[in-house]
């Protein structure tokens, strides 16, 4: 039973890391038969992921080598016949033993694990050796690519190195041009046509034309043809999935939802998302080939863990490069000359609402009087709604129309409906019931009651102002008056089942 739990588990886990899952060797057909098959795979590798195997070719079975693979900078591991320890028989991938190791440019592992460390490649051409009756690895200097650059007064920033994955197709990402002249140089040599965006760079007189400015562009070039390519720049998507959204895990294939927006492919942002409690993390491109977890909340730096999200609606930040991510929490309040005044900014909205799902909010006990009312969010004016309707109605940009009353409020953040219910009953209790001291006062007043717990005091100014509030649910209150004016003030004092107003006196 130990065993077949233990088996479980470990499925989950490689489920969760959306990578590392495979459970049929898979092995190129050239293989000769009997022999296994090794590959390097991971961000690092031509595959550039982990799921996409760099093969190495044999002889015998035991020495694997492949030469001249261009690398990038990132995480690689080897690999048996093309999957992990699902495979019957088969050991898991080989890295560095101790997670302080890099495992470059040599390594030995004599007992390989699926998720231990991983070799730390740092980009560059290089022949590769893996000996399986060893376990042991080495990487040796491969022939060096031709270093292609874009230069010229068109381009920010001049010269840019171009990257490669195979030695024949270069490329830049957001290369910032301006209304100016360019050419590539190969290995010092420079090469030009008059054709933009696309062309052949095989005049080494003509310049290329660059015919916009404060446009970002990806830029190809192959070496075997220089033929090039100007497209304007995209970005790859990226999107939060998870328990702790609304649309759950992904059920592949799909379109993930809660995509993030960005102007530089590095910085990724969203605004009010609705979470629940649960785990979520980023993914890019609607796959799991790249995806991005966290073990902290509400920010952090990624990590294999998947995010422990908290219920609320957030603003979030994500950077691509960096990994760090945050999220910050939205609040929702109702404000207005119907439920204790307008804003007086800046300051921290009274009247805040709750949920329990990040989507639906509530105020329970909410003490109106006949003016006008709106919803903002994050004590600001950046994100506001109202309505034309009492005492439900769909969202407009107008004051709701308010009228006198208690009332247990709901509010749908993602819709702005809104519905304050019908006027609860509320018992007038005796001011016997609270006292207020030290009254009069120069600097606070403390209310107790004795018998219920004070859910919130409100006060009014003698023209029917309110001038403070305060919520919370205990047996005594502390009212700063510290900076209100001399004079005779009144305090709307309620518990969850009744009211009364005190006379307040500021000396």
């Amino acid at each position: 039973m130990k065993t077949k739990l233990f088996s479980f588990f470990i499925a989950v886990f490689l489920f969760s890391m959306g990578s590392k899952a495979q459970t049929t060797p898979t092995c190129p057909a050239t293989t000769p038969a009997g022999q296994n098959c090794i590959s390097l795979i991971g961000p690092g590798t031509p595959g550039g992921d982990w799921a996409t195997d760099t093969f190495l070719s044999s002889t015998d079975g035991n020495v694997y080598t492949k030469l001249d693979v261009q690398f990038s900078a990132g995480e690689i591991k080897f690999r048996q016949n093309g999957c992990w320890d699902g495979c019957p028989g088969n050991p898991a991938g080989w890295g560095p033993v101790l997670s302080t190791q890099t495992g470059w440019p040599t390594g030995t592992n004599t007992a390989p694990v699926p998720f231990g460390p991983n070799i730390q490649c740092p980009g560059g051409v290089w022949n590769v050796k893996f000996t399986l009756s060893t376990q042991s690895w080495e990487f040796t200097p491969g022939t060096p690519n031709a270093v292609v650059k874009l230069v010229g007064t068109g381009v920010t920033g001049t010269p840019i190195t171009m990257t490669t994955k195979d030695g024949e197709n270069y490329v830049i990402k957001l290369a910032k041009l301006t209304n100016a002249q360019c050419q590539f140089e190969v290995d010092g040599v420079l090469g030009g046509s008059t054709a933009f965006p696309t062309g052949s760079a095989l005049s080494p007189t003509q310049t290329i034309p660059v015919l916009t400015t404060g446009i970002d562009y990806d830029v190809t070039f192959k070496l075997s043809t220089y033929a090039y390519t100007f497209a304007v720049a995209t970005f790859p998507k990226i999107a939060i999935i998870g328990a702790g959204t609304q649309q759950g895990w992904p059920s592949d294939p799909q379109v993930d939802a809660n995509a993030m927006t960005t102007t530089d492919g590095i910085t990724y942002t969203i605004k009010n998302i609705p979470l629940t409690t649960g785990p979520i993390k980023f993914r890019q491109d609607n796959s799991w080939s790249n995806n991005w977890g966290g073990a902290t909340w509400p920010s952090g730096t990624t990590a294999g863990s998947d995010i422990p999200a908290t219920v609320g609606n957030y603003d979030a930040t994500f950077n691509k490069t960096t990994g760090a991510y945050a999220f910050t929490l939205n609040t929702v309040a109702i404000v207005g000359s119907g439920v204790g005044g307008w804003p007086s900014d800046p300051q921290v909205d009274a009247n805040v609402l709750s949920t329990v799902d990040g989507v639906n909010y509530t105020r329970n006990g909410l003490v109106v009087t006949a003016g006008a009312a709106k919803f903002r969010m994050n004590n600001g004016w950046a994100v506001n709604t109202g309505g034309d309707l009492w005492p439900a109605g769909p969202k407009t940009g107008n004051d709701i129309p308010t009228q006198a009353g208690t009332y247990n409020l709901k509010y749908n953040i993602l819709t702005g409906a809104y519905d304050f219910g019908t006027a609860l009953a509320v018992t007038k209790f005796d001011a016997a019931s609270f006292k207020a001291y030290p009254n009069p006062t120069r600097g606070n007043w403390t209310i107790t009651s004795g018998n219920e717990d004070i859910t919130s005091v409100q006060v009014f100014d003698v023209l029917g102002k309110a001038v403070y509030t305060k919520f919370g649910a205990e047996k005594e209150v502390n009212v700063n008056a510290s900076e209100l004016s001399r004079g005779v003030y009144f305090a709307k004092v309620a518990t969850a089942s009744g009211e009364s107003t005190l006379k307040l006196v500021k000396e």
